[in-house]
């Protein structure tokens, strides 16, 4: 087995591979002492990056505990790194060999590892696609958590004590209008969920303004 050693890594959760320019201070990363690697076809790479994915049994065993961490005695029980020769993912997986995290590279160390990767042959992970229908979003690290947070705040707004709130809301965006409430509602998170834009940026504002103020 290949190992790539003394790397920084962002593992972020499975939705989303955080690219190493979205980096935020407030993170976690992990100095990782000893990695596996193994070099796969771009398509697997593509599948890795931007799908949810099972890998099998075997290949989970065949990694247990083989990343280490610089601090001591402690390991991520299943990760290693995927390459292409174009791109480098680190994935950490569940115990059933489901994806937990993901996590881009420094770009001088993913050239680094492209570079040590171009001597390796090309393995056959086995593996399968959980969720083929990954759409590879275009919004900032940023932007993906006030959509999320967004989603998840007006979602909650089914109480008459917070009808004034919707409507102030939905008329930042859209204006006054006759529709009724449950139109109203479906056609903010649909447009929320497929057009976020600085409209929805000011929003995220409003309503943190309004808890501040409480």
């Amino acid at each position: 087995m290949i190992y790539i050693y003394d790397l920084l890594l962002n593992y972020q959760d499975s939705n989303r591979l955080v690219e190493f320019f979205e980096w935020d201070s407030a993170d976690v990363l992990e100095h990782i002492k000893r990695i596996p690697l193994f070099v796969v076809p771009s398509v697997d790479i593509d599948h890795f990056c931007f799908s949810n994915i099972k890998v099998d049994s075997k290949f989970l065993e065949s990694i247990k505990g083989k990343t280490l961490l610089y601090k001591r005695r402690k390991s991520i029980f299943y990760s290693c790194l995927f390459c292409d020769l174009n791109r480098v993912v680190a994935i950490e997986f569940s115990r059933n060999g489901e994806v937990l995290s993901k996590s881009c590279l420094l770009l001088d160390e993913e050239a680094e590892v492209i570079e040590i990767a171009k001597g390796i042959e090309e393995v056959s992970v086995a593996y399968k696609v959980l969720n083929s229908n990954y759409e590879t979003s275009f919004l900032t690290r940023k932007e993906e958590f006030q959509r999320r947070y967004l989603l998840s705040e007006i979602s909650s707004f089914t109480e008459d004590k917070d009808r004034d709130m919707f409507n102030y809301l939905y008329e930042e965006i859209f204006g006054k209008d006759d529709l009724s409430f449950d139109i109203k509602y479906q056609k903010l998170m649909e447009d929320m969920s497929s057009h976020f834009d600085f409209r929805y940026q000011k929003l995220f504002d409003i309503i943190r303004l309004s808890y501040s103020k409480k």
